[in-house]
C-alpha cells in the first residue's frame, strides 16, 4: 500500500460516506454540550458488523446492541454520552429498547435495525426524560460541521472530538470508508463478537461507515481482522471498559461489491481509518502529554509480539518514565521479559526513537542528552527486536502524567 493509493479527506467522518446522514442535539445528560447523537443509513438497509467487550460486565446497551446486530440489515446508530447504563439491570435494559425505538421513530425503520451506545458514570439510570428530549431535536444533515457535531457529542473526558475518512479506488470506483471514536480513559480495549466470547480480558466507541457492498459474514471477518490490529492495540491505562462497542455499517451505494479478489485493497482502506482513529484515542489519553508507538519485531509469532507490545504499553513505569524523558530502557526489558512469551534476552534490543539503547543483551554506550532529547517530542516511537523470528505488532500508548491521577481521582466527585 502506498499513500497515493489512499486517499485522506481533509475533512470527514462517518457522512464522509455516501448515503450517510448524521446528527447531534443536547438533552442534558452531560454538564454542557451536545450529549446523544445518530447516524442514519439513508436507504435504511445497511449490512452491519459489530464487536464489543469482553468485560463479563457488560451494559445493557452491549447486550442489546449484540441482538440487534445479528439481524441481516441496521439502519443506524443512536447513542448517549455522560450516563453508561452500565449495572443499571432490567431498567436498564429497557432504556436501552427505548432509545432504540426513539431512534428508529425518527428515521423511520423498526426498533431491531437500531444499534445503540452509552459512555460515561456506571451505575446510574439513564435519564430518559433528557434523551427523549434531546432524541427528539436532532436534525440529520451531512457534511464537516456534523461529522464534527457528532463526534464531540459521544466525547466524555475526551478534549478534542475523533473523526476521519478516507477513500481509494476499488473495481474502477472510488470507496470511501468513514468514521469517528471516542475514549480517552478506561481504555484497553478487548473486543470480538458477543457470541464468541468464552474468555474475557472511560469507554472506547468507534462507529465506521462505508459506501462499499459487502455480504455480511465478510463484513463481520473483515471488522474483527481490522480490529485486532487497531482498536484492540490501542491502550491509555489497559482497563477494558463494560462498554466497548465497534460498529462497522456498509451501505453499499458506491457499487463496489468486495470479494476475494478486492478483500486486501479493502482491508487497507478500512485499516488506514481504524489506525487513524486509534492513534487519536493514545494521543488524547487522560492527562497525556505523549502519542507512544510501540513496535515489536523479530518475534517468533504475531501473539508473542502483541502480548509484550501491550505489556510495555500498559506499564506503568514505562508510562511514567517516558512522560519524565527519563531514558530509563530496564523498565522497557523488564515489561517485555513479564509479557508470558519466552525468549532470549541475550538478543533484545531496544530504541528509543532513533537512539539504541540496549544491544543483544547489553547496554550500549548512547548519549544520554540525545536519548533525552529523542523522547521530548509529541510523538514518540519504541522499538524492541526480539531476534526470535520474523512476526511484528505494533501498539499506541501514551505517557501518564499527573493530570491522569487527578482527572481519575476526581471523576465521580
Amino acid at each position: 500500500m502506498t499513500m497515493s493509493e489512499i486517499k485522506v479527506l481533509s475533512s470527514g467522518g462517518v457522512t464522509g460516506t455516501i448515503g450517510f446522514v448524521a446528527g447531534a442535539a443536547r438533552g442534558g445528560i452531560k454538564t454542557e454540550g451536545n450529549d446523544v447523537g445518530l447516524i442514519a443509513c439513508e436507504r435504511h438497509f445497511a449490512r452491519a458488523a459489530a464487536v464489543f467487550t469482553r468485560n463479563q460486565v457488560k451494559a445493557a446497551p452491549v447486550l442489546v446492541s449484540a441482538r440487534h446486530a445479528a439481524g441481516e440489515f441496521v439502519a443506524g446508530i443512536v447513542f448517549s454520552a455522560g450516563n453508561a447504563n452500565c449495572c443499571t439491570g432490567e431498567r436498564g435494559t429497557e432504556n436501552a429498547r427505548r432509545m432504540c425505538e426513539l431512534a428508529a421513530a425518527k428515521i423511520g425503520c423498526r426498533p431491531h435495525e437500531i444499534l445503540v451506545c452509552s459512555t460515561g458514570i456506571i451505575g446510574h439510570q439513564l435519564p430518559m426524560d433528557k434523551v427523549e428530549d434531546g432524541i427528539s431535536k436532532i436534525q440529520l444533515t451531512r457534511g464537516d460541521e456534523t461529522d464534527q457535531a457528532v463526534a464531540r457529542a459521544s466525547m466524555t473526558t475526551d478534549t478534542v472530538p475523533k473523526h476521519f475518512a478516507a477513500q481509494r479506488e476499488i473495481d474502477g470506483k472510488m470507496v470511501t470508508v468513514g468514521g469517528q471514536a471516542k475514549g480517552v480513559g478506561m481504555i484497553g480495549p478487548d473486543m470480538a463478537p458477543l457470541a464468541a466470547q468464552s474468555t474475557w480480558h472511560a469507554t472506547m466507541l468507534a462507529f465506521l461507515t462505508t459506501d462499499a457492498q459487502v455480504e455480511k459474514t465478510r463484513l463481520q471477518s473483515t471488522l474483527e481482522r481490522i480490529v485486532e490490529r487497531t482498536f484492540n492495540s490501542v491502550t491509555v491505562d489497559g482497563d477494558t471498559s463494560t462498554n466497548d462497542s465497534c460498529f462497522l455499517l456498509a451501505g453499499g451505494q458506491s457499487g463496489v461489491e468486495i470479494n476475494d479478489a478486492n478483500q486486501m485493497e479493502f482491508d487497507e482502506l478500512l485499516e488506514s481509518v481504524c489506525v487513524e482513529l486509534a492513534k487519536k484515542v493514545a494521543r488524547d489519553g487522560e492527562g497525556a502529554t505523549k502519542l507512544v508507538t510501540i513496535e515489536v519485531a523479530g518475534a517468533a509469532t504475531e501473539s508473542d509480539a502483541k502480548k509484550i507490545a501491550l505489556t510495555i504499553a500498559n506499564s506503568p513505569l514505562v508510562k511514567t518514565a517516558i512522560f519524565g524523558r527519563d531514558p530509563n530502557w530496564g523498565r522497557l526489558a523488564m515489561a517485555a521479559g513479564r509479557a508470558g512469551v519466552v525468549f532470549d534476552a541475550g538478543k533484545l534490543s531496544i530504541q528509543l526513537g532513533d537512539v539504541e539503547v540496549f544491544r543483544n543483551g547489553e547496554p550500549t554506550n548512547f548519549d544520554l542528552h540525545a536519548a533525552e532529547a529523542a523522547m521530548q517530542p509529541p510523538d514518540l516511537t519504541i522499538k524492541v527486536l526480539m531476534g526470535e523470528g520474523e512476526a511484528s505488532w505494533r501498539a499506541w500508548t501514551c505517557d501518564f502524567s499527573y493530570d491522569y491521577v487527578k482527572i481519575n481521582a476526581e471523576y465521580h466527585t
